[in-house]
């Protein structure tokens, strides 16, 4: 059954591992990869992926980045699922635009999910091989932007969503 605190929970649990995961990710910029682990997410090739790899190797943070994207996984299930729940929530609830904010988003919930999974296991793999892929940093890649706009959407619509069921809630 889909209620309002199952979301909430959820969505908030993911919110929070968020913070806890950009925290274990701070290490990882360095002064040869300033940008972290956006470095990495966006290289595009396998070289650049070894260029990062290597430069976190150099500065002793190759752990913190096995770690880091460990924790991404938890962050991504969290709040894509949390996500996911709201849309659900926000349909099962409401009408006019808060329907339109739960389609709005149970479909960047499934973008996130999709997108954001992928990059994250493709780092993945190609860390743990210790070598860059030329078609795992090019997928890995092409995710970043759609990830980055879902993550967005998937915070600001639920935050909408809750704001007008409080407001229908307080009106009946």
């Amino acid at each position: 059954m889909i209620t309002r605190r199952r979301f909430l929970i959820v969505w908030i649990g993911g919110v929070i591992a968020f913070a806890i995961a950009a925290y274990l990710h701070l290490p990882l910029a360095i002064d040869t990869v300033p940008s972290g682990i956006t470095a990495h997410q966006t290289a595009g090739n396998a070289a650049r992926v070894d260029y990062v790899q290597s430069s976190w190797a150099e500065a002793g943070v190759l752990r913190n980045a096995f770690t880091a994207m460990t924790s991404d996984l938890i962050f991504i299930a969290l709040y894509g699922f949390g996500s996911l729940l709201g849309g659900l929530y926000f349909l099962k609830v409401g009408t006019g635009t808060l329907r339109i904010i739960g389609w709005a988003l149970l479909a960047s919930a499934i973008i996130f999910l999709a997108t954001d999974f992928t990059e994250t296991i493709l780092q993945l793999q190609q860390l743990m091989a210790g070598a860059g892929d030329d078609r795992q940093a090019a997928l890995a890649a092409a995710m970043y932007y759609p990830k980055a706009i879902s993550w967005i959407a998937c915070f600001v619509l639920p935050l909408n969503g809750i704001f007008l069921d409080l407001n229908r809630k307080s009106a009946a």
